[in-house]
């Protein structure tokens, strides 16, 4: 009689007190595969009892495996040492980690998911002990892996050039919006433009206030754009600081339409939904991302998007949204202008095209796609 094909998963960001993106990524495809495949045994790894008690994991084997980690140098004692430990108790035919960091010989196949290189090429963007630490574990990391996982084909051609590794050792398995997003209805539009802005039209953007989303060019644009149009739009930033960004806070104080720049905190659900599908376009200026979930969710919204033309952008969002350089602060004004000038054909026409190209991402396909490559490293033990 064949054993149980048994599979281990670094669960460490499933937690409690609320999900970041690596969170989400684990939640989003570890919840479909178990549920999809209730004939393996699944071990989850986690370093608090909270984050076991997802119902999701009901089903699971969840194992606490301290310390509980959240700062760089206790990420390495669990890795390294809790982890490999586990492991040996355990006995799996393969280890997943959706955050891309592995133990030393494991003696087990494993397989890591690397979301992106920014470590790597905005070193500028981290703490320099924590961005030499990141150099270093996830170039062991992806030397350990017997094969990889990753999110764009734009981050799988950077772990080849950067790291060496041959491109069939990798898969892409797209990520997907954290929920369901819809276009609104006149109505509801006009509603969640009432709530945020007092009925005026706006930009928008999502995400953390950190260097690389590069939001002092966006800021400086929308200024521009204000200037050269007199028109009412607002600019929402929604999310929160991660780190101190003096260039952001500087452009901030140095514009003339300061107070057409509000900050609504960050948003959830039903909030998100309606600033998403009522926003004149979504603004992404960012300088590297290795997916960038707020573009298929503001295509999913059926609202335009303006993104930078860097990165994994280009590839994400194909012919659905405007493209500009993300240090050009004059043609992002312009691509303000653009959109707010935008017929009612033309607008639907850019609505249609990311509706069709947020059909593309589902995290159903990429679910099966995990557990594919899971079960396939686990026959090669």
């Amino acid at each position: 009689m064949n054993r149980r094909l048994r599979i281990a998963v670094n669960g460490r960001w499933l937690l409690a007190s609320g999900l970041d993106g690596t969170g989400w990524y684990t939640r989003a495809l570890l919840e479909r595969m178990i549920a999809a495949h209730p004939d393996v045994d699944w071990h989850i790894l986690v370093d608090r009892p909270s984050s076991g008690e997802w119902d999701f994991l009901q089903t699971a084997q969840v194992h606490v495996v301290p310390p509980p980690a959240r700062h760089w140098t206790l990420w390495h004692l669990w890795n390294r040492w809790s982890v490999p430990a586990a492991l040996r108790r355990i006995k799996p035919d393969v280890y997943w980690s959706p955050d891309g960091m592995l133990p030393l010989r494991s003696g087990i196949p494993q397989v890591g998911t690397v979301h992106d290189l920014g470590f790597v090429h905005r070193p500028q963007d981290l703490p320099r002990v924590l961005g030499a630490y990141y150099r270093w574990i996830y170039r062991s990391s992806v030397a350990q892996a017997d094969h990889l996982l990753t999110v764009s084909r734009t981050t799988q051609n950077d772990l080849c050039e950067t790291y060496g590794v041959a491109s069939r050792s990798i898969t892409v398995t797209y990520n997907a919006p954290q929920r369901s997003f819809r276009p609104l209805s006149v109505d509801e539009a006009h509603a969640a433009r009432s709530r945020w802005t007092l009925g005026r039209p706006y930009f928008l953007a999502v995400g953390a206030f950190t260097p690389r989303k590069n939001l002092p060019t966006l800021v400086r644009a929308f200024d521009a754009f204000k200037k050269q149009t007199g028109l009412p739009h607002e600019l929402v930033l929604v999310g929160d600081a991660l780190h101190t960004e003096p260039d952001f806070q500087k452009a901030l104080k140095e514009m003339t339409h300061r107070s057409s720049v509000l900050f609504p905190g960050r948003a959830h659900s039903d909030a998100l939904q309606g600033l998403l599908g009522a926003a004149e376009a979504l603004c992404f200026p960012s300088y590297l991302e290795g997916f960038g979930i707020p573009l298929v969710e503001a295509m999913q919204a059926g609202t335009p998007v303006i993104s930078s033309s860097t990165s994994c952008m280009p590839e994400i969002l194909a012919d659905a949204g405007v493209l500009v350089a993300p240090d050009d602060e004059p043609e992002w004004a312009n691509a303000l202008a653009q959109v707010a000038s935008w017929t009612l054909d033309e607008r639907a026409q850019w609505i249609q095209r990311g509706l069709d190209r947020a059909r593309d991402f589902s995290w159903d396909t990429s679910a099966q796609t995990t557990f594919d490559v899971l079960n396939r490293a686990a026959s090669r033990r």
